[in-house]
């Protein structure tokens, strides 16, 4: 037996892991199979009734352990999507890699109809790219197939990906949002990029695309909150977001070890935990002088009282991407109304207006410089205030979205 499975092993070994792996990884089940040769081969018919459904693409978040970023929107579109409507029924589902999508609950195969709309906040990777047919299945029965984009950051800033497998894998999926009915994007400033990108790359799309933004919503409440009285002459900065290469922590570190060089009085709060390939960022934290004294980093995570302490006690609030999909954390300094120093990227720009303290380049120098030219105008009271910063609600944000599938 054992000779027989190893002559098996060096014939078909090629073939036999990557469909074993594949396999399991996708967790696929015979039903899974002969729903696809029943919808694919011979046409499934869809439902008799006369409801409407809004299937609502879950694959990531129903597996999703870290509620943050693109979970938390899709958790936040699934939540609200009954409220601003009651015209169709949601229906959560999760894709499978060339299979299609199924119900969450039901677990059959999606089959839906020219009444039907397709909803996908999600970028699970090797889903989209891998289900053109059923896309294009569903466009042809008359259902509406709309895509929420959060950003283009994989292929305009392919440094910051972890991965060129990533970058391939976001390449596929965009164009697979070009063949969409529509695609709404979280900000005008992701809208432009995606504009850009597909007439740049010159991708074929639906000729009846449409296109149109909206921006995400806030549910963040200060916890207790109390306007900030200033009973110290230490000026308290405060960055809040995972440690990251794009977040540019390394860039902050240095040009707060230049201002304490100069002996000014300033502290500097650091609120995330070690992201991706961070590495230098994580070193000048780990190893400065000043860690535990002037410099202070919540890599544990904090909970939401602790989170509003820090906005509280701070002065003012950092923020050093080189790029964002939204910036929601603008509207979270905005809300205990703490001034922001951030970089004049064109979301940052979009969100937050002529209600911050803007700086560009990626020297240190340049960015104390900056700091300290801040803190001249705020002790003279004339820095900009973050008070004027507009933002919606989750339940405005949804209803937009659906408004916008409405007029398809």
């Amino acid at each position: 037996m054992k000779k027989l499975y190893s002559l098996f092993e060096k014939t078909f070994g090629f073939i036999y892991h990557p469909v074993v792996r594949f396999y399991r990884f996708n967790g696929y089940k015979p039903k899974d199979f002969l729903s696809f040769v029943r919808y694919y081969v011979f046409g499934a018919k869809c439902s008799s009734d006369e409801k409407k459904y809004l299937y609502l693409d879950v694959t990531y978040l129903s597996k999703c352990e870290r509620f943050a970023g693109i979970c938390r929107v899709v958790s936040k579109i699934q939540e609200f999507l009954p409220v601003v409507q009651n015209e169709y029924e949601i229906v959560p589902v999760t894709g499978k890699q060339f299979l299609g999508f199924y119900e969450l609950n039901t677990k059959k195969i999606v089959v839906p109809s020219e009444n039907d709309v397709f909803l996908s906040a999600e970028v699970t990777q090797g889903i989209a790219d891998s289900n053109n047919r059923f896309f294009r299945k569903i466009q042809k029965r008359g259902c509406k197939l709309v895509f929420f984009l959060h950003d283009l950051i994989p292929v305009l800033f392919p440094e910051f990906n972890g991965s060129m497998k990533f970058y391939k894998y976001y390449e596929k999926y965009l164009a697979q949002l070009a063949k969409a009915d529509g695609v709404i994007c979280n900000s005008n400033s992701v809208l432009k990029d995606f504009k850009k990108y597909i007439d740049e790359k010159k991708i074929k799309t639906n000729k009846n695309l449409k296109m149109s933004y909206t921006h995400l919503g806030v549910d963040f409440k200060p916890v207790d909150f109390t306007e900030n009285v200033r009973d110290s002459e230490t000026i308290g900065f405060l960055m809040v977001s995972t440690v990251e290469v794009r977040k540019m922590y390394d860039l902050a570190v240095q040009a707060f070890d230049i201002l304490w060089k100069k002996q000014l009085n300033v502290t500097l709060s650091i609120v995330g935990k070690y992201g991706w390939k961070a590495e230098k960022a994580k070193a000048l934290i780990e190893n400065n002088e000043q860690l535990g004294k002037k410099l202070f980093w919540y890599n544990q995570g904090i909970s939401d009282k602790e989170l509003a302490e820090q906005y509280q006690k701070c002065d003012c609030v950092i923020f050093a991407s080189r790029t964002e999909g939204f910036g929601l954390a603008l509207i979270e300094a905005a809300i205990y109304k703490k001034p922001l120093i951030i970089r004049d990227i064109p979301i940052f720009r979009e969100v937050a207006q002529d209600n911050a303290f803007y700086f560009e380049g990626n020297s240190p120098e340049n960015l104390a410089e900056k700091i300290e030219e801040w803190i001249s105008l705020y002790k003279a009271g004339n820095y900009p205030k973050s008070g004027g910063i507009k933002y919606i609600s989750w339940q405005e944000s949804v209803l937009n979205i659906f408004n916008f599938i409405e007029d398809l």
